[in-house]
């Protein structure tokens, strides 16, 4: 008895265990267990199955669009872009990440499968025949990230048999995925077929490029036939073939706008849960593939916000609701409904109920505390915030500080002008200040003073003295990176100093190599510092120099964009010396692209990144005067977000007309 009753206990674990390993979309009811999204790169509608003739897809129309559910209303309606595409169809959420700019910032489908199914990286793969502008593994959403991030690969040139440079590339994807499927048996596969969309820019004619299409679609035959000969694949994966943004309709060359060829482009769903020889005309978008991936995998996508594609499916069972049934989304919830309040109200208010305005000290703290609240009153139009700023200049009338001025001088005009004879007073009495006397600080603060009341007076003498202060205090040694909060505010100042004087190239130089090694301190572009507080205050610093566009020169490094004039004549010894012991091939080109990608085009992310700091009683980071005063200075919500299903958008952009071929568009 007793050992029919051990072997029973063994037989019931036997069954628990397998009940755990088996994967959960075993237990959804769907027979798929893998999905693969497979993209053919920057391919219009009308060059796939909206051609009358499916002259280049003949696989696609003839041996594979009878065994699914291909979708002739699929949009695009983000920006149109490699990055912004792959990007939404991994996040569900539409994206507006430009090409080798931030990574997606929201989870993707990768993560939540990997965090909610606990499996391996290497059972989530990315396969890319584009390089890393393309696309990167992971989210910046600080719930998920790189802990759930799955396994990759980026094209490289030519000479890496997987490229997007060549029809022999799209050959070296497949055979990569072919290789992986093998090895790792992953259960969700992203894969960028490139040289479609890098055959239509360089294309002398749009033969080229139909040509491209024709070997994709070859490519993507010999795909699904490696699948089906593939017993652990067979009869148990679904694909979805699409793109990830088509092209311009006059001029194929091109894409990146809401014309009507860069957005509508194709997608067809075949797998053991799709309705085989099927046609759906009902509008279905780019941001509905993650949550549709989640439903057959059976796992949650609660920040994603496309719909479930039921359309294409034999049976709906409800699976994948958007529930935050981890701690990740739970986390990522949470952080979510308190970073979709109005936060720039919200942090003021906390500030107005903390300080009384007329208890606050003249300190470089409260200058940004009154700049936070001159903006909040910009956003709300509320007078509370501008009486705030209003009552510390009336208890501060009577001193000669050059924080008092600058804060007048960045009153709205109908206010300032009441103001405007006690800045004028106090920087007549800064006038007479010495630079031997003056800290490197307190030079940096009356000298940018004196040069904004130069440009609000027109008075040189203002402008004369305070560039004379201004060269002064740079010269003089200032904290190093490792002092922390006091380097920052030292970038701030310098960066309110140098934004008068940006025709001075000492004074721009000096600005640009601090804010290089402050920017060196970030992971990467799109993101923020370590420290919550150092984050405001050097972004606080970057829009400080945007108004004498300090950063005007520096861009995407191209063929024959010249060097800002400041890099130009750095020698190479002392570029290096900017690297701390790290000795890069050019170390030039180097603090131009850090410049460019962490201070300009990365900002507005790293700025909206802030809202996921604001505690629910509206206090930013440790509460304190800086970090709330730096809060509202820095914090911007990107301009379009993710919520809601459609682009706002703009009109279509006028595209030039070039010869289309025999297929070409207008005449």
């Amino acid at each position: 008895m007793r050992a029919k009753w051990l072997w029973l206990c063994v037989v019931l674990a036997a069954i628990v265990l397998a009940t755990l390993v088996v994967p959960a979309s075993a237990q959804t009811g769907y027979k798929t267990k893998h999905v693969f999204v497979v993209v053919m790169d920057g391919v219009r509608w009308m060059d796939t199955f909206g051609d009358p003739e499916h002259q280049f897809i003949p696989h696609l129309y003839k041996d594979l669009r009878p065994l699914g559910t291909l979708f002739t209303n699929y949009y695009d309606r983000g920006i149109t872009v490699t990055r912004q595409g792959h990007s939404t169809i991994a996040s569900g959420t539409w994206q507006m990440v430009p090409n080798g700019g931030p990574r997606v910032t929201r989870p993707t489908f990768f993560e939540y499968l990997r965090d909610e199914k606990g499996i391996a990286p290497t059972k989530a793969w990315a396969v890319f025949g584009k390089a890393e502008y393309s696309f990167l593994p992971y989210s910046s959403h600080p719930a998920y990230g790189e802990k759930f991030a799955c396994s990759h690969i980026n094209g490289g040139g030519k000479d890496n048999p997987v490229n997007e440079a060549s029809a022999e590339g799209d050959v070296g994807v497949l055979n990569k995925v072919v290789e992986v499927m093998k090895q790792d048996q992953p259960d969700l596969m992203l894969i960028n077929f490139g040289y479609t969309d890098h055959s239509g820019h360089i294309a002398k004619d749009i033969l080229e490029y139909q040509e491209a299409v024709r070997n994709c679609d070859e490519q993507f035959w010999k795909l699904w036939s490696a699948i089906q000969a593939d017993p652990y694949y067979r009869d148990t994966t679904t694909v979805f073939f699409t793109n990830d943004h088509g092209r311009h309709d006059r001029d194929f060359h091109s894409h990146g706008d809401h014309c009507p060829g860069c957005e509508h482009i194709m997608l067809l769903a075949i797998g053991p849960d799709t309705k085989p020889d099927t046609v759906v005309s009902k509008e279905t978008l780019e941001i509905d593939i993650a949550p549709t991936v989640g439903e057959l995998l059976g796992f949650q996508t609660p920040l994603s916000t496309g719909s479930v594609i039921t359309e294409a499916l034999t049976q709906y069972l409800g699976v994948n609701q958007k529930q935050a049934v981890t701690e990740a989304g739970r986390q990522a919830v949470a952080m979510e409904k308190l970073a979709d309040r109005d936060l720039v109200r919200v942090a003021a208010d906390h500030a107005l109920a903390t300080w009384k305005a007329a208890e606050v000290p003249v300190t470089l703290d409260a200058d940004l505390l009154m700049h936070g609240m001159l903006r909040a009153h910009a956003e709300t139009k509320d007078e509370k915030y501008l009486d705030y700023v209003r009552q510390w200049v009336d208890a501060h009338k009577s001193d000669t500080q050059a924080l008092v001025v600058n804060v007048i001088v960045d009153m709205p005009q109908t206010v300032r002008q009441q103001y405007m004879p006690i800045a004028k007073r106090m920087a007549e009495a800064l006038l007479a200040l010495k630079p031997e006397e003056l800290t490197r600080l307190d030079g940096l603060l009356a000298g940018g003073a004196l040069g904004r009341m130069k440009a609000a007076t027109q008075e040189a003498r203002f402008g004369e003295t305070g560039l004379t202060l201004v060269k002064a205090a740079v010269e003089k040694a200032g904290p190093t990176v490792k002092d922390g909060l006091a380097y920052s505010k030292d970038l701030y100042a310098l960066a309110t100093a140098a934004s008068p004087y940006s025709q001075e190239e000492a004074i721009r130089k000096a600005f640009t190599v601090n804010l290089f090694r402050a920017l060196r301190g970030m992971k990467e572009q799109g993101v923020l510092w370590s420290d919550a507080t150092a984050s405001v205050i050097n972004i606080a610093a970057v829009l400080a120099s945007q108004r004498g566009n300090l950063l005007k020169e520096y861009a995407e490094l191209k063929a024959g964009v010249a060097f800002p004039a400041e890099i130009e004549k750095m020698t190479v010894p002392e570029a290096t010396a900017l690297f701390d012991g790290e000795k890069p091939a050019a170390p030039r080109r180097q603090i131009i692209t850090t410049i460019f990608q962490r201070g300009k085009q990365g900002m507005q992310f790293s700025r909206d990144m802030l809202r996921y700091g604001v505690d629910a009683t509206g206090a930013y980071g440790d509460g304190s005067m800086l970090a709330q005063g730096g809060f509202l200075v820095a914090y911007q919500k990107l301009p379009w977000r993710y919520d809601g299903n459609t682009w706002p958008g703009t009109k279509p952009v006028s595209v030039g007309t070039v010869d289309m071929g025999p297929r070409g568009g207008d005449k």
